[in-house]
């Protein structure tokens, strides 16, 4: 139990909403960057829309200029455990936690009320998206059950704080919150967090009053078909309920320190059950899943009470189909190797909870103060980490996963987008989005590449992925998709992760590995000089670009450019492994690659986007991302491989083509003249998110600072300000017209490539960035104190 003579907010009341600020919050000692989300949004939006006339809502496209609050909200979770939105309008959203990741279930369900002098409130809004309503009972009701008048929302991942206005004499407020630490690994894995409310007695008089937490449990499908679920109560430092499916699969809920508590069965959307917590709870039963636990409180005049609610689950396994239901291999979650059940995790959590919280926030804290960075790309470095807990699978070396995997690595992976697009470990995407991995989880980062070394093929290709024919497969790896890029980018993983870690077993382990892979790249997919800056042939059976969906034939600016910055790192590895013959091989490719492209693809102002001699079929489109392969080679501190000039000049024609064409970023393609390009792949309009960073990067290590930042600062601002996709990070911005709407994806993990921007911002790279001292560095320690 926590009193103080105090009645402020978590953060501050009366904000501007939408846009990033800063101010000063509870936990920290000097000023944070963040967004407030207001659920007034919800309304303003709502009625405006309800306005239009039927033809305006039919043709899909409507844009409303005022800002709209996140449709999801920030997950709680951590590595490996399974995420749980607490969503903007009070409710918990989408649950994984019992393995159901592909569809994920919904639950759409309050969780927290609290009654105070007779009368109750649910805090959620009025309206819950198919639920009925849980604004009041009607005419007759014995007693009525109130929501919260409006929610206050700012989300800084893995805490989300929240403040209700309820009209109550008794203010309330929620600081959630999951155990992610960077560079601890060990309480990163913990399947559970903390819900701290904080109750202030705002009048001149005493109040007494309840506060109840509810939650549903797994289904009956998520605990294997279990028909009862034992309960045990446990009181201790954690005092509470564990409830299982009588075996393995569970959760605890309870409270930590020495409050008196009651426990009863699920609340749900029963409002006559929520407007009684403060005499009783719902009479729990072995039959159903739900708990909930109550407290009662009493609060002088001007007294602040903080109860702490803590929810942790144990679902060790889950199958590959992606629901505990749809069958395929079998895997073990990584935590289990540290938690035998929910308890236990209850338990830590009890114990440390304030040691915990001071560290999370201290890390955070480092991010917020560094100033030579905006605070909008502060305030996004924190928040885009919340992809981790979306995404990640780390399973036990056990198999289906072949013998190659060692115990204390388990496989670590990501999937791709578990809502639109499921896979884990699309290795392009991994080229995007694991730099926070390489940098805080260096650990997780090297399982991953010993991943791909295991299941690279005899040809020295290594996978697309490392899951074939279900969305959450591990053991069975996918060849033939992409095999022109997958060469360049598990190249890349190597390279940075030895250059973070400055490791230089890890480079004697993956050199073979890492050599197979150019070998491969550069003469199985297309043979000939041309042919190392090129794509592979149609007929080959192997993959093309990264960019699918739009056509490329014989040499290719984008994938030649990634392809010589990947003989640029081979070379170095080489060199360092003692192996001269193929550092001459690497600079004889790089010749010959270099003279293609500067010859035969330079078109002036640009480069092609590709050219086939063969064929004779061309296409001059401006491609906006046709310098990925420079991007590289700063960040990976080598010499350039396009002419630095023609670098110059590209950038130039990119910013008056398709930087041009939108306010949001950078279209994919132009026209050479600069006008839309119609019939394109994704889109005439469309911005391709994690490309889109990587430009503005190359922008600012080109010496354009200023105009980098302006670039990533609207296309993010377009995203999390404009749009509220915080907490759905598509991949697509919309390509029909310029509205910067999403038109594909959600979670995609690619987006975490937001952590390239300070070292390009600093003209560093990788290895310097990452040094002792720097930014990583200073989080990481901030992380352990």
């Amino acid at each position: 139990m926590n009193r103080e003579k105090a009645t402020e907010s978590i953060f501050p009341m009366g904000l501007a909403c939408n846009e990033w600020i800063q101010f000063l919050a509870a936990g920290f000692s000097e000023r944070v960057c963040g967004i407030i989300y207001s659920t007034r949004h919800l309304y303003s939006s709502r009625d405006r829309w309800m306005g239009l006339k039927n033809e305006e809502k039919n043709t899909g496209i409507t844009s409303f200029h005022d800002a709209h609050p996140p449709a999801h909200g920030m997950p709680i979770g951590a590595i490996d455990t399974g995420c749980l939105d607490l969503d903007v309008n009070g409710t918990f959203g989408f649950c994984t936690i019992f393995n159901t990741h592909v569809p994920r279930r919904v639950l759409n369900l309050p969780f927290l009320g609290v009654s105070v002098g007779g009368q109750s409130w649910v805090l959620t809004t009025p309206e819950i998206p198919g639920r009925p309503t849980m604004s009041h009972y009607g005419e007759g009701a014995a007693q009525e059950s109130r929501h919260a008048d409006q929610i206050h929302y700012w989300g800084h991942y893995p805490v989300a704080d929240l403040e209700y206005e309820i009209g109550a004499p008794v203010s309330v407020g929620l600081r959630a919150w999951t155990p992610f630490l960077p560079g601890d690994i060990d309480n990163s894995i913990t399947p559970g967090a903390v819900f701290e409310v904080h109750l202030r007695n705002v009048k001149d008089v005493p109040q007494q009053g309840t506060v109840a937490f509810g939650f549903p449990g797994p289904s009956r499908e998520e605990a294997e078909g279990a028909e009862s679920f034992p309960r045990q109560v446990i009181k201790g430092t954690f005092s509470g309920v564990h409830v299982t499916n009588g075996s393995d699969i569970g959760y605890a809920l309870g409270v930590a320190g020495d409050e008196k508590f009651r426990t009863g069965g699920d609340l749900g959307t029963n409002r006559e059950a929520w407007a009684n917590i403060a005499n009783k709870l719902p009479d729990a039963t072995e039959k159903e899943p739900g708990a909930s636990v109550s407290v009662n409180f009493s609060l002088k005049p001007g007294e602040n009470k903080v109860v702490r609610f803590i929810l942790s689950w144990h679902s060790p396994r889950w199958k590959s189909g992606g629901t505990p239901t749809s069958g395929g291999n079998t895997y073990t979650h990584m935590y289990t190797t540290r938690y035998d059940s929910a308890l236990e995790a209850a338990q830590l959590l009890a114990e440390k909870h304030e040691s915990l919280l001071k560290r999370v926030l201290a890390w955070q804290q480092v991010v917020y103060k560094e100033e030579k960075l905006p605070v909008w790309l502060r305030e996004l470095l924190v928040n885009i980490l919340h992809l981790i807990t979306e995404d990640s699978f780390w399973a036990v070396a056990k198999p289906p996963i072949e013998d190659w995997c060692r115990p204390e690595d388990g496989l670590f992976g990501m999937l791709e987008d578990p809502r639109t697009c499921p896979q884990i470990e699309c290795l392009p995407c991994s080229f995007y989005g694991n730099i926070p991995v390489v940098y805080f989880f260096p650990n997780l980062a090297l399982s991953t590449l010993r991943g791909y070394k295991g299941y690279q093929n005899a040809e020295g290709a290594p996978p697309f992925g490392f899951g074939h024919g279900a969305p959450c497969e591990m053991g069975m790896p996918v060849h033939g998709a992409h095999l022109c890029m997958n060469g360049p980018s598990y190249v890349d993983l190597v390279d940075r992760y030895w250059l973070c870690t400055g490791d230089d077993k890890v480079l004697r382990e993956f050199y073979p590995s890492v050599k197979k892979a150019v070998i491969f790249n550069v003469k199985h997919v297309r043979s000939g000089a041309d042919g190392i800056i090129s794509v592979s042939k149609s007929d080959t059976g192997y993959g093309v670009e990264s960019f699918e969906h739009c056509q490329f034939f014989g040499m290719a600016a984008h994938a030649g450019g990634m392809r010589l910055a990947m003989l640029r790192m081979a070379g170095r590895m080489a060199e360092k492994a003692g192996d001269q013959e193929f550092v001459r091989q690497c600079n004889e490719w790089l010749s010959q690659g270099t003279n293609s492209m500067e010859t035969k693809m330079w078109a002036e102002r640009y480069y092609l986007n590709y050219c086939d001699l063969e064929t004779g079929k061309t296409s001059d489109l401006i491609h906006a991302y046709q310098l990925d392969g420079e991007w590289m080679t700063h960040f990976h501190d080598l010499p350039n491989v396009f002419r630095k000039e023609r670098v110059k000049t590209t950038l130039a024609t990119i910013k008056e083509a398709n930087v041009a064409l939108t306010k949001y970023g950078a279209t994919n393609f132009a026209n050479s003249d600069g006008t839309p390009a119609k019939n394109v792949g994704y889109g005439t309009y469309a911005m391709f998110l994690p490309e889109l960073t990587m430009l503005a990067a190359t922008y600012m290590y080109e010496g354009e600072i200023e105009f980098g930042l302006e670039l990533a600062h609207r296309h993010w601002h377009n995203i999390v300000c404009e749009k509220g996709y915080t907490w759905d990070q598509p991949n697509l911005l919309r390509g029909d017209m310029d509205t910067g709407e999403a038109i594909y994806g959600h979670d995609y993990y690619q987006n975490m490539i937001l952590w390239i921007m300070p070292a390009a911002i600093a003209g560093q790279d990788i290895k310097t960035y990452c040094a002792s001292g720097g930014l990583v560095d200073r989080v990481i320690q901030a992380a352990r104190s």
